[in-house]
């Protein structure tokens, strides 16, 4: 009987260790996982002269996929800390900037060229993949760097989702904010996101730590991220710490002629002369 039970359960584990994840990995994204399969496939990707151009067949794939439909497509990488990434946003400024392109700059025309509804996952997708493409600069000619694991890295401090909390969800819940009782007030807000501040979705993904993490702006600083503004505007993330280049230049501070609290300096002393032995 003991030997029954004891193939039993060596044929269990095995079979069970055979069986493809169902999900990925903590600190993954199913969607992000899917896109990047997909354009792996393509013989683009392998013969691609430079980053770019697979940054945009990552950015072809995504767009292939549905927009606004009742659940979430893998269009969007759904984060409890950076809310809804639009990929097709992400990828198309990443390119750019990664091209070769100011970050800062690249982001303000985006914003002026707008000309529809801005939605909550339209600003922060941009900032965010700004951000990458800037940071995968370094690599652009290199095509023996692989920038998957960077893109990983990069929406693990954000904390991907996993697929059963975002179908438990619709899109119009996480990637609008919106919920069925919404007012039409607020849905015309919804449809006015001026700030690469992400939607807050701590509370709906993560409820347990809603209270330390209360607001959109703690869940971005616990990514490590914060916005900065390009003339008054909120559209850029940056790296919690990264020097300001809009900051303007520290003044020199004169060396003052009086001492402590405007009391004279007290001359200095010529020093004695010591004579050198014999």
């Amino acid at each position: 009987m003991f030997r029954l039970l004891l193939a039993f359960w060596v044929f269990t584990s095995i079979s069970l260790a055979q069986q493809p994840s169902a999900t990925p990995s903590t600190g993954t994204s199913a969607s992000l996982e899917r896109i990047v399969a997909s354009a792996a496939q393509m013989p683009a990707w392998r013969s691609a002269r430079h980053q770019v151009e697979r940054l945009t067949i990552l950015r072809d794939k995504a767009l292939a996929q549905k927009n606004q439909t009742h659940s979430v497509s893998d269009r969007y990488v759904i984060t409890t800390l950076g809310g809804p990434v639009d990929l097709v946003r992400f990828f198309g400024l990443a390119r750019i900037v990664c091209g070769g392109k100011d970050r800062r700059a690249s982001l303000m025309k985006e914003y002026q060229r707008e000309k529809r509804e801005v939605t909550p996952d339209d600003l922060p997708s941009n900032a965010l993949g700004a951000l990458f493409g800037e940071e995968l600069r370094p690599y652009m000619r290199d095509t023996g760097h692989d920038l998957v694991p960077d893109l990983r890295r990069f929406f693990a401090h954000l904390q991907p989702a996993d697929d059963a909390s975002i179908q438990r969800n619709t899109y119009e819940r996480l990637v609008h904010g919106l919920e069925p009782e919404t007012t039409e007030k607020q849905r015309a807000a919804s449809r006015e996101w001026r700030t690469a501040e992400p939607l807050y979705l701590v509370s709906l993904l993560a409820p347990d730590r809603a209270s330390m993490i209360p607001n959109a702006e703690v869940a971005l600083h616990a990514a490590g991220l914060e916005t900065r503004r390009i003339q008054g505007l909120p559209i850029v993330i940056e790296r919690i710490g990264t020097p300001d280049p809009q900051a303007p230049p520290p003044r020199a501070v004169p060396v003052p002629e009086d001492g402590p609290a405007g009391l004279p300096l007290r001359p200095q002393r010529p020093g004695r002369a010591v004579p050198v032995p014999e």
